[in-house]
């Protein structure tokens, strides 16, 4: 029997409000882990892993860091997570 295809994880993207570099990927799924707080982040966008994906964000070790952990950390170059600072994961 065929391997049922697997849907593209969604993740929503939080900034560092003090170090907007700074990302916090969490599965739309989960829940936001405790360091993620209002005064301290904010909602950058939601990302689907297989279409345009900010700079510095990596599927496979997206996907194992928030199976394990629970969030995934990484970091962007530019202020901002606007899709014209993304590229296409090929």
């Amino acid at each position: 029997m065929p391997a049922k295809p697997v849907s593209p994880t969604l993740y929503r993207v939080f900034q560092r409000r003090c170090q907007p570099g700074l990302c916090c990927a969490v599965r739309e799924t989960m829940s936001l882990p405790n360091f993620v707080r209002p005064g301290d982040w904010i909602f950058g966008a939601t990302v689907r892993e297989d279409d345009s994906l900010p700079f510095g964000f990596l599927p496979a070790p997206a996907r194992e860091a928030t199976e394990t952990l629970g969030y995934y950390v990484f970091h962007h170059p530019c202020e901002t997570l606007a899709p014209r600072y993304s590229r296409r994961w090929a």
